[in-house]
Formats: C-alpha cells, structure tokens, sequence
C-alpha cells in the first residue's frame, strides 16, 4: 500500500483501529501491517510538515548551556 496524499492518510490513520485485533496471519492482520507501514512511511516522509508541539530551538543557547 501506497498513501500518495493527505486525505489517503487521514483514512489510513482511521482503519487500522477496525482491524488492529485479526490474527497476524489473516487477511486483516496483513491489511492491518500494510497499514501501519505506509502510515509510518507518510509520516517520516512528511515530518515536520503538520507536526504539533513546540518549534526546534534555534537559538544559540541551549538549556545545558545557561549558567546557574
């Protein structure tokens, strides 16, 4: 499986729940590993482009750097 856009993704992150409890050996449990790969290979693809939380520092000083 191949996620090609962003709403790909948003259904790809959505499936996996329905069918995260088939044995690994069934055909869900194989739609359910494709699933997490592509997802996982989106997101490393893709990072940082809709990523929450704090921006990197950029700044030149660092937390271990401040004198105390």
């Amino acid at each position: 499986m191949c996620i090609s856009n962003q709403d790909e993704y948003q259904a790809a992150v959505q499936r996996p729940a329905a069918v995260s409890d088939a044995l690994r050996v069934s055909e869900k449990g194989r739609e359910f590993q494709s699933l997490t790969s592509a997802i996982r290979e989106w997101d490393e693809a893709h990072k940082g482009e809709n990523a929450s939380g704090p921006e990197p520092d950029q700044s030149l000083l660092r937390p271990d750097d401040l004198p105390f």
